[in-house]
């Protein structure tokens, strides 16, 4: 609701959250709510990787989750090529 609303930063948190009550409960959406995440993450403009936070680096190398992975460090990295590759690799 928020993402598609473009209040990004309230997604952000919103997403954060819901991702640790998942994740408490082991709860399988938790996947899916990291990627939302990260999304809101880099529509922020957040210069953070959410993937230092303690709850989310564990997931960092998840099959599910490296592309994710590596499109914030392709956002980090203002490298838009590399974005627009990682994009059409995991369409």
């Amino acid at each position: 609701m928020h993402l598609r609303d473009g209040r990004f930063l309230d997604a952000h948190t919103d997403f954060f959250e819901a991702f640790k009550n998942y994740d408490e409960s082991g709860s399988a959406r938790r996947t899916t709510c990291l990627k939302y995440l990260v999304l809101a993450n880099m529509l922020i403009k957040s210069d953070i990787n959410p993937f230092d936070s303690q709850e989310a680096k564990p997931f960092k190398n998840e099959p599910e989750i490296v592309a994710m992975t590596q499109m914030v460090q392709a956002y980090q990295d203002n490298d838009i090529q590399a974005f627009e590759q990682i994009m059409a690799d995991h369409q």
